[in-house]
């Protein structure tokens, strides 16, 4: 049975020969190939600014070597003392000022607005009164009923 369910595959059993246009593969080859060297270009470049990155880093560090293993002699009464610079990890940056300024510029505008704001809760928080009945009652008549 399966061999009857099975279909058989519909091609050409004539082969394929088709003619390449020379010029396209002539571009295409000449394109691929500056690619290639667009390629090594960058990977020389990218090699080139990793090693001026690492020289800078081994260059502050012998810096910081030096501070630190011969400090000057310094003559005692010309010893200057240095200025304190203030540290830049401290100060904040100019995303982090405006934040604050915002959440300052809030907290005003909330300060001003709370009379407004007090109102708003307090007819949310009231208890609604029950409704009143608008019929008038109805009189009992002067007439007696003896």
């Amino acid at each position: 049975m399966a061999d009857s369910d099975t279909t058989q595959q519909v091609t050409s059993k004539d082969p394929v020969t088709s003619v390449k246009n020379p010029k396209r593969v002539a571009a295409g080859k000449a394109i691929a190939e500056k690619r290639r060297q667009a390629r090594e270009e960058q990977k020389k470049k990218l090699a080139e600014a990793d090693s001026i990155v690492a020289n800078e880093q081994l260059r502050k560090a012998q810096e910081e070597v030096r501070k630190f293993e011969a400090p000057p002699a310094a003559d005692p009464q010309t010893v200057e003392v240095p200025a304190a610079k203030p540290k830049t990890e401290d100060i904040l940056t100019t995303t982090q000022w405006l934040s604050v300024i915002s959440v300052i510029v809030s907290v005003v505008g909330i300060y001003y607005k709370r009379e407004e704001i007090k109102k708003s809760f307090a007819k949310i928080k009231a208890p609604t009164p029950p409704p009143v009945d608008v019929k008038a009652p109805m009189k009992r008549s002067a007439i007696s009923m003896d």
